[in-house]
């Protein structure tokens, strides 16, 4: 049995392990740094379309694989240390084509990226699940919501600080050495959090025998659990309601005539609303339980699209990015720590894999399903779109999921 001083252990080396690998993702972002680095190397908008794509197919599907690998682990930690060299590597990969090949063979180095990214991207979908499973067994209960609050809030913290630091470095150096330190750099924090994880203290855990095909499986827990089947109904509605969000900036930039730097802040607002309410939503789901955070973060994306559908002014859109960032925050949080609740120890591999799939699959649906609606009908009608999706899922996982934890005193 792990003692309580195996317990604060763990809490401090995976908060650091989570931060720093959060610290990484902000060097080489999905979002922001690579889409323009590959239009630099001349991509189209399908190719950098791509980049968000691979990234969400990567982190789900994969995700279905690891859960069943997990039963059969006894111990997770290393299994982990082994296989989280493929999502940690590809960014030195990504480093060294941004030094070597970007300038005197662009679409190599292109190609490449998709190839790094994809087999990043696999890897933290596939491993998403063993090492949530390993969290639940190293972290005690009652501080789950608080551990994932400190990693995202410190990791959203430091996050700010490396994209302000990739910014300096992209304006400060030629093309493309500017891109390959930031690359060098998310490298280099890939490695501190290597280091922290490492350090995690685990026991042996009961090894699942699972019998039948993984889809019988899952047929059989929602049958047995319909409120689990209640809670990814409403993911996949909350998941397909980002679509609106995605077209903030560009919704904006064609309705007023704004300068670049009001875009810079309105990214700034979004990662200071979520780096800072991570610190209450950790608290508050170990308190009265993650349903409620959930309840909130889907309160405060519906919020968010009703005020971008009636912003007469740009300055308005800082409240709907403020609210987003509650949003991801919440998700980032109360979304993980929920499944942990759902699941018993030894079908927790299951739960994991089915609900991560829930809960990231269809957000690779709805940047195309938005840009198609935005395309004939116009931005506004994407924010609508969005509303009434994402309050479609919080009436379902208000009124249709039942709170699943199970509340037990920590002493000590």
């Amino acid at each position: 049995m792990l003692s309580r001083r195996d317990y604060i252990f763990n809490f401090f080396v995976d908060s650091f392990d989570y931060a720093f690998f959060s610290l990484a993702l902000s060097f080489g972002s999905v979002t922001t740094f690579l889409p323009l680095f590959a239009k630099h190397l001349g991509a189209s908008n399908v190719e950098i379309g791509l980049i968000p794509a691979l990234a969400y197919l990567g982190w789900s599907l994969p995700a279905l694989w690891g859960a069943k690998v997990s039963q059969r682990l006894p111990r997770k930690l290393p299994f982990i240390l082994r296989v989280t060299l493929l999502e940690r590597l590809p960014f030195l990969g990504i480093a060294l084509v941004a030094m070597l090949l970007a300038v005197p063979h662009p679409r190599l180095a292109l190609y490449l990226v998709f190839v790094f990214l994809a087999l990043a991207c696999s890897a933290m979908g596939f491993l998403g699940p063993i090492w949530t499973e390993m969290i639940g067994k190293v972290i005690h209960a009652s501080r789950w919501g608080l551990y994932f609050a400190c990693g995202n809030g410190i990791g959203a913290l430091m996050g700010m600080w490396g994209s302000r630091l990739a910014e300096r470095l992209i304006a400060s150096y030629p093309f493309a050495w500017n891109f390959a330190v930031c690359f060098f750099l998310a490298s280099l924090a890939m490695g501190v959090s290597y280091i922290f994880l490492a350090l995690t203290r685990e026991e042996d855990g009961p090894v699942g025998n699972e019998r039948g095909s993984y889809f019988r499986s899952f047929s059989h827990i929602v049958r047995e659990d319909p409120n689990f089947l209640r809670f990814l109904v409403a993911r996949v509605f909350l998941a397909l309601g980002v679509m609106g969000a995605a077209f903030y900036t560009v919704s904006v930039l064609l309705r007023f005539a704004i300068p670049d730097t009001f875009v810079a802040r309105y990214n700034a607002v979004l990662l200071v609303s979520q780096a800072l309410s991570n610190f209450f939503w950790g608290p508050l789901g170990d308190k009265k339980g993650h349903k409620v955070v959930l309840l909130s973060g889907a309160l405060a994306i519906a919020l968010s699209n009703f005020w971008a559908i009636f912003a007469s002014s740009p300055w308005h859109f800082f409240l709907a990015f403020g609210l987003l960032g509650l949003n991801y925050s919440a998700i980032s949080v109360g979304g993980v720590a929920i499944l942990l609740d759902f699941a018993p120890p030894e079908r927790r591999w299951l739960y994991l894999g089915w609900g991560n799939f829930f809960s990231g699959f269809p957000a690779f649906f709805a940047p195309i399903l938005g840009g198609k609606l935005a395309d004939l009908f116009g931005y506004v009608t994407v924010f609508w779109v969005s509303l009434l999706v994402n309050v479609v899922g919080l009436g379902v996982l208000l009124l249709g999921v039942k709170e699943p934890r199970v509340f037990e005193n920590f002493e000590g």
